[in-house]
């Protein structure tokens, strides 16, 4: 089973007036079954007083929703003390899940610890250089415009003037709508960066996912404003994933905050992603094949031959099945996330679910075997697991691999150029 080791340093930074920090090395799999190591770590450390943290991720080979959770949460807990917690050195395949989960709108990233130190002391780090695999961009940007907004909200008032006149007041423009209607055809003339939608407008519950398939559209951030009592973490059935929300009421500081991180965050994502999807479901029949049919439209529009295109969707079928039947052992209330990201190089599916994991190790030690079909065969008829499933999304994919414990794996693609 993959592990989670920290090695935690007192350290000063440089210059006339240098700032003790302490800088946490970790090195391992950020999962359900280490969380706990991390968040005992950090919990240690901030009640001892140490608010100005740096996390070097470069020993980290995967994190999941847990442990993003787990950073904003220490994040905020260490800026309210006075101090600050910066990520260093985080690894392009984390750095993708940070991105698609709202952390690095959040938290600083810095691809040197040197500019770590510089962050800490309330200085700009050098943004990643260009092509790296290693590197993520710095996330720490100065508030800037706003960019393109825009509003789906319950009527004119009060609060569509106030969002109208911040956006507008920062250099940005702003397009309100009052229905779902209105708001989907004006999607065919404006390019919005972020649209904030109020979940209390009727036939506003599909546009996420409608929005999130649209090709001009598809790094557009969505923010869901949700009416007072709902839990925005449940998922029963199917959903396609906002990039944040908030419930009503709440502070509207809050929401200017939020928007303004996440214009900055698709300023960027769009030099990086060209998509970039989220959705996940529980195990129903109809929750499963609705997924199993976006992952099919995605991959269709992919740039790729028909042939390839439908291999990579034999793959997710395969990567999804197994979730369900053999990580969640069909259990129909345990959920599957898929997150789909589009690079110019590469299309990603990392697909997850909530059981134990199992010896993936072994299983990809036997696909290269000439006999791999024979050998899964008989595993089969010995009544144990066979590996062909695994087997398949290999030969169908670029790049398949097994992160932290067995209950993610990530399937990969070349794109043509």
């Amino acid at each position: 089973m993959s592990s989670l080791s920290t090695t935690i340093e007192q350290r000063a930074t440089a210059g006339e007036n240098p700032l003790t920090y302490t800088l946490v090395q970790l090195e391992g799999f950020i999962d359900a079954a280490n969380y706990p190591i991390f968040e005992k770590a950090l919990e240690k450390l901030i009640d001892s007083g140490r608010h100005h943290i740096v996390l070097d991720f470069k020993g980290v080979e995967y994190i999941n929703s847990t442990g993003i959770s787990g950073i904003i949460r220490f994040h905020h807990q260490c800026s309210t003390a006075g101090g600050l917690l910066v990520l260093a050195r985080v690894a392009r395949n984390v750095g993708i899940t940070m991105h698609l989960l709202g952390v690095t709108s959040v938290v600083a990233v810095a691809g040197k610890l040197e500019e770590a130190e510089k962050a800490l002391q309330g200085e700009m780090p050098a943004p990643a250089e260009e092509g790296s695999d290693r590197k993520m961009p710095v996330i720490a940007d100065k508030p800037g415009p706003t960019g393109t907004v825009a509003l789906l909200l319950p009527g004119k008032g009060n609060f569509a003037d106030i969002c109208k006149k911040r956006v507008e007041d920062r250099g940005g423009k702003t397009f309100l709508y009052g229905s779902p209607a209105e708001l989907l055809e004006a999607l065919d003339a404006i390019v919005p960066d972020l649209i904030v939608i109020d979940q209390r407008i009727p036939g506003s519950d599909q546009l996420v996912e409608r929005i999130k398939l649209m090709p001009r559209h598809a790094l557009a951030s969505i923010i869901l404003i949700h009416p007072k009592g709902v839990d925005p973490t449940t998922v029963t059935g199917f959903r396609v994933w906002e990039n944040d929300s908030l419930v009503d009421p709440f502070d509207l500081g809050n929401l200017f905050v939020l928007a303004e991180s996440e214009v900055r965050r698709v300023s960027r994502d769009r030099k990086l992603f060209s998509q970039q999807v989220r959705f996940q479901f529980d195990g129903s029949r109809d929750s499963v094949d609705q997924g199993l049919s976006l992952g099919t439209a995605l991959i269709s529009r992919l740039p790729l031959t028909e042939t390839e295109k439908n291999a990579l969707q034999s793959a997710l079928k395969e990567g999804v099945d197994n979730a369900v039947r053999h990580g969640n052992g069909e259990d129909l209330s345990s959920k599957v996330t898929v997150n789909y990201v589009v690079d110019p190089r590469r299309v990603t599916m990392l697909v997850e679910d909530e059981g134990e994991g199992f010896d993936h190790e072994f299983f990809l030690g036997q696909i290269e075997d000439k006999d791999a079909f024979e050998r899964a065969k008989e595993r089969m008829r010995e009544g144990g697991r066979g590996g062909l499933g695994i087997l398949l999304m290999h030969r169908c994919s670029d790049r398949l691999e097994y992160l932290g414990k067995g209950n993610v794996v990530r399937i990969e693609k070349a794109l043509q150029r």
